[in-house]
């Protein structure tokens, strides 16, 4: 966790939860990026830069050919 970033412990109806986690899953994304996203759209000053999916990481090239140099399959 970033050190500008605070925890916020929620309850939700099942419902809306399991909506949330489906809407996540046909996105590939996460429940924050989504929550962040619908505060951006209600008007809250949320930094685009924060309205991703921060489990992947970044796909230029070079990041895609470390991965590929951890992995054991390089020059593959």
């Amino acid at each position: 966790m970033d050190r500008g970033d605070r925890k916020l412990t929620v309850t939700l109806p099942a419902a809306v939860l399991r909506q949330l986690r489906a809407r996540t899953v046909a996105r590939e994304t996460t429940i924050r990026a989504l929550l962040l996203e619908a505060l951006a759209a209600a008007g809250y000053a949320v930094p685009a830069a924060e309205i991703r999916d921060r489990r992947r990481p970044p796909t230029d090239s070079v990041h895609r050919s470390r991965r590929r140099t951890r992995a054991g399959t390089e020059g593959a």
